[in-house]
């Protein structure tokens, strides 16, 4: 289903699904995570995040390659990744402010050293350059710096793609399988390592997306009885090893993480194929379609088409979660769990609001542009063209 402006509203409703679940993993300890998919199954909704991106990005831009603007194409992917890079800086900056007023409030060192903080605290010139690099990213804020790579991947991957699609497919498994061997990372820095999401590895599940958004969104994805029934196989296996078994078999998740190939930081084959199950399944039930039309689905819709505040907000909400959770823990006899948990569930409900805000502001302004147009045409002596 597409609104009249051309706009996926299927899209904008999972985006503003993955949005809520990105948001409430965020917040580790409260009761809610305990219910988000990433419980049941290899992949969580980083995967999904990263394909609907990829998937977005050939909407907007694929068609317009054909039309010879390849050179568009890359500007526009390239100040995107500015903009992404400037709100990752904006969102880092105020975390360290909140766990900083945390660290103050509590006296628990977790606020200043735990998922990446120490090396800010320790050290802040060199820990403030690795930010200002992207080289050094606090946990729980390692998501933008990936989407910035894969931004800059983009254009690479549709003009590659608009050559040949399997020239593309190509190129994006040889990108990965070098990142698997440990030969293409973006290192860490002041700290050693690499970054926790390598963006050569993943820019195979963002192709995938580029791809399905290419090809495939406007004929479907077809429907094939074999692959199904193997996708729902895959789901299913992945439930049982997830939940051990439903608590009959200690150990069995631990068994899975050795044997197979699920790891986060490398986007894992087993996570790779369960997403792609997972997407293949709910694809032909069409629950997108299905939901959108709900109460639900408006109010996802109405986060997903506002996809990058949202997430801003979310990421300060959720800094600020963590902070009044440790609060609760040190300060005071209430369950950091349950404190957690429904601070979750006001932050959801003010990330719905505000996502109404942003909607009648573009509402308002939609309306009074017109006027303000009038007013610069009758008084301006000369004037540039309006940009579109």
């Amino acid at each position: 289903m597409h609104a009249s402006s051309g706009r996926n509203t299927v899209i904008d409703f999972w985006r503003g699904f993955i949005l809520v679940m990105i948001f409430i993993n965020h917040i580790p300890g409260n009761l809610l995570e305990h219910l988000t998919p990433r419980n049941y199954g290899f992949s969580d909704s980083t995967e999904a995040f990263v394909f609907i991106s990829g998937l977005s990005v050939a909407l907007v831009y694929y068609p317009r390659i054909p039309r010879g603007d390849a050179i568009g194409v890359i500007g526009r992917c390239f100040r995107r990744s500015l903009e992404l890079y400037r709100m990752h800086l904006i969102l880092t900056g105020a975390a360290i402010a909140l766990f900083s007023v945390g660290y103050v409030l509590s006296d628990d060192l977790s606020m200043v050293e735990a998922h990446g903080r120490g090396t800010v605290f320790d050290n802040t010139a060199q820990g403030i350059t690795g930010i200002l690099l992207l080289g050094h990213q606090l946990g729980y804020f390692n998501i933008l710096p990936l989407y910035i790579a894969l931004m800059v991947w983009a254009p690479v991957a549709m003009i590659l793609m608009r050559i040949h699609v399997a020239l593309a497919v190509l190129v994006s498994v040889g990108i990965y399988l070098l990142a698997r061997v440990d030969i293409l990372a973006f290192p860490s820095w002041p700290e050693p390592g690499r970054w926790f999401f390598n963006p050569f590895a993943w820019q195979l599940l963002f192709t995938i997306g580029i791809a399905t958004g290419a090809f495939l969104a406007r004929s479907g994805v077809p429907y094939l009885r074999i692959t199904l029934a193997s996708a729902v196989l895959i789901l299913a296996a992945s439930l049982v090893i997830m939940t051990e078994a439903f608590g009959q078999a200690p150990g069995l998740l631990w068994q899975a993480f050795q044997d197979l190939d699920i790891v986060k930081s490398d986007l894992g084959l087993g996570r790779v194929l369960h997403f792609l199950a997972l997407a293949y399944v709910v694809t032909q039930l069409r629950l997108g379609y299905l939901l959108q039309g709900s109460w639900f689905g408006a109010e996802m819709m109405r986060l997903g088409r506002n996809g990058l505040p949202i997430f801003a907000v979310g990421s300060i909400l959720s800094a600020l979660g963590e902070v009044i959770m440790t609060l609760a823990a040190v300060k005071s006899s209430a369950s950091p769990h349950l404190v957690g948990m429904v601070f979750t569930i006001f932050g959801i409900l003010g990330l719905l609001a505000l996502a109404r805000y942003l909607e009648w502001n573009k509402k308002s302004s939609a309306v009074s542009r017109p006027e303000r147009r009038g007013q610069a045409g009758h008084f301006a002596v000369s004037s540039e063209p309006l940009p579109r």
